[in-house]
């Protein structure tokens, strides 16, 4: 056995292994996965911090006024973060034409969007505090569905289900698949106390935590990790409602979705390294399990990533010398590249590749049925198998270099955490 077939070995048991643990996790809750509509209505601020959105603003509050809960009990505050487009503008008009709701406008000077957030919260009179980024869009039943999980005093901040809006293109459509996939995870990191990540669009709090733990920090620009840790760190519940969608923008050229992954595997990165802590029994699956895990399964696509790329280069250059080529012909040596994207062919192997897109397969329609999309996924399904892991090991690879190395990056168009 060589050092590659040891690696699919690994890879395919580790992946396994995960994948039915999380689909037992999801099994034996399933009657328990979605609560219902609150009974209560508690009063609740949303925050909507914007960085130049002109052109999604207002769809964006839409959303928000269209959200079925008592009007007098939302209060939406608009904090435009220095902006040089029309965003305050828009923003400004949409509120003096639905005074039916409470919307408050602010314009401050660029400081981030964490500082824009606690600008909100210091101006909300909710009980209970969340935000929206501006290329976002909530469900009308999603506050209620997040409410009801605050019936129980225990629980400080609840998770909503995120989904692309009207997935396009071949990279857009690999992120609907990705985004299935985190409407998956984040309920079964629900269920066994790991969630690590409240999302910045329409993660709702407890407004008592900011009062007694502090606002948001800048958390090198991933300011929803950092909370969500330090709520972990604190021994704070934090629930998903599995059935409060929300639809968000996602990136359809390379460069910004590069940018947007760079941000958010290096901040990662970095409040692993400031929430040390949480790798400890102390917390439970989070710190023995789900954290390490999550390291683990980069490790191992990384290193299947070089080792493929390795492998094949050497197969280039196997079949070029095998040219006799002395006299370098590079429309010859083309037509006789043959790159084997199954470099090994062994039988069991191939089994349990079968084996892995099978189960993994099973967790894409679990996901889509709990996130009740009806949109066909045969063609993302595809792009996402051939495609995603390569740009998944990709960016965790120049993510750990940039952690270690690269100065601090801006926060812009793209916010938003999966």
């Amino acid at each position: 056995m060589n050092v590659g077939e040891l690696l699919i070995y690994c890879m395919t048991f580790f992946g396994l292994y995960t994948s039915i643990y999380f689909l037992m996790t999801i099994f034996e809750k399933r009657k328990d996965l979605r609560k219902g509509d609150a009974k209560m209505c508690p009063k609740v601020t949303i925050c909507v911090p914007c960085y130049n959105e002109e052109n999604t603003i207002v769809k964006t509050l839409k959303s928000l006024i269209k959200l079925d809960y008592d009007k007098d009990k939302l209060e939406i505050i608009v904090v435009d973060d220095g902006s040089t487009d029309k965003t305050y503008k828009k923003a400004k008009a949409f509120a003096e034409k639905h005074k039916e709701v409470n919307i408050q406008i602010y314009k401050k000077e660029n400081g981030g969007k964490y500082t824009a957030l606690n600008l909100a919260i210091e101006k909300s009179t909710g009980e209970f505090f969340g935000g929206l980024d501006a290329d976002s869009f909530v469900d009308k039943k999603a506050l209620r569905k997040i409410v009801k999980f605050f019936e129980d005093k225990n629980v400080t901040a609840v998770t909503p289900s995120m989904l692309v809006d009207n997935p396009k293109g071949a990279l857009q459509r690999i992120q609907y698949i990705e985004y299935l996939l985190g409407v998956f995870l984040r309920k079964v990191f629900a269920e066994i106390g790991s969630v690590h990540v409240t999302p910045g669009p329409f993660s709702i709090y407890r407004k008592s935590f900011f009062d007694e733990y502090g606002g948001f920090i800048q958390a090198h620009h991933t300011e929803d990790q950092e909370m969500a840790m330090r709520a972990q760190r604190h021994d704070k519940v934090i629930e998903n409602a599995v059935d409060a969608y929300v639809y968000t923008v996602a990136p359809n050229d390379f460069r910004t979705l590069y940018k947007q992954r760079l941000r958010w595997y290096r901040g990662f990165i970095r409040n692993v390294i400031d929430y040390r802590d949480l790798f400890s029994a102390k917390h439970g699956n989070l710190g023995m399990f789900i954290l390490p895990s999550s390291f683990i399964s980069v490790i191992f696509v990384i290193f299947f990533m070089v080792y493929f790329i390795v492998e094949n280069v050497n197969n280039l250059v196997d079949q070029y010398l095998a040219l006799n080529a002395i006299n370098f012909d590079i429309w010859e040596l083309l037509k006789h590249i043959k790159i084997d994207i199954f470099f090994m062919n062994t039988s069991a192997i191939a089994v349990l590749g079968i084996i892995s897109l099978m189960f993994a397969l099973i967790v894409i329609l679990v996901a889509k049925k709990m996130a009740k999309e009806k949109k066909p996924i045969t063609i993302s399904y595809i792009l996402f198998i051939v495609f995603y892991w390569m740009l998944f090991g990709f960016w965790w690879f120049v993510s750990a270099i940039a952690a270690l190395f690269t100065k601090k990056s801006k926060w812009g168009h793209k916010s938003h955490e999966i």
